[in-house]
């Protein structure tokens, strides 16, 4: 599960990658194996103008994303408040954003996007640069991407809060955040992290803290599958 906080008016979606586990066969030796490799172009100049956006993206030309991000350069000056992230999300292609329907929206997305964004003021420093984590496994050989969005704050200096929760039977891989649109200069994310659907974190209003692990039962149920 993973939350994102916006600010001001317009938009924004949460996005989160679920892992859906290979079932072994019984008596057979395997071993648990995963690799985990950063991929990123470098970075993309830009925005240009004012109350605008560009998208850039991270590729894995070999197995699934667990996750991303985005790492903005913003220059000197007054003019570096400015640059700010806009999204950062699985894409199937690369250009595609899931921005529709919720629940889920894609399975094995092989992209990450990186969207940067601009206020009132934009400099020559400014660019975006995506990342992608690209992993490989002998027991997760699907994934999934949930979306789910809210519309919101409607007025400034506060928050809003929308959660994407992943599927039953599937694990949280990572996640990410996209507002819109990008002519409202003043809204961004400001929090990203994973949660739980229960009252002790607000569901989903409260962070995981340090140590949280999913209940018990949920975890002799993974290992049986495991098997």
């Amino acid at each position: 599960m993973r939350n994102m906080l916006l600010r001001r008016s317009a938009a924004g979606k949460a996005l989160v990658m679920g892992a859906l586990l290979a079932l072994a066969i019984p008596g057979s030796a395997y071993a648990n194996t995963v690799g985990v490799t950063v991929k990123t172009p470098g970075a993309t100049a830009g925005p240009g103008s004012t109350f605008s956006e560009i998208t850039t993206n991270a590729a894995c030309s070999s197995g699934l994303i667990s996750g991303g991000g985005i790492n903005q350069a913003i220059g000197t000056g007054t003019s570096s408040n400015c640059n700010k992230i806009n999204g950062t999300s699985p894409s199937p292609n690369g250009s595609t954003e899931h921005l529709g329907s919720t629940g889920v929206v894609g399975t094995d997305v092989t992209y990450w996007l990186g969207i940067g964004g601009s206020g009132g003021a934009v400099n020559a420093s400014f660019s975006s640069t995506p990342y992608a984590m690209c992993f490989s496994s002998n027991l997760i050989n699907h994934t999934q991407v949930v979306m789910n969005k809210v519309a919101g704050p409607t007025t400034s200096s506060t928050v809003g809060l929308v959660t994407a929760t992943c599927p039953a039977n599937t694990r949280l891989l990572g996640g990410g955040a996209r507002i819109t649109p990008a002519v409202v200069g003043s809204l961004k994310p400001i929090a990203s992290f994973p949660t739980f659907n229960d009252s002790a974190h607000g569901y989903g209003q409260k962070a995981a803290a340090d140590g949280d692990q999913p209940r018990l039962l949920e975890r002799r149920g993974l290992e049986r599958r495991r098997r």
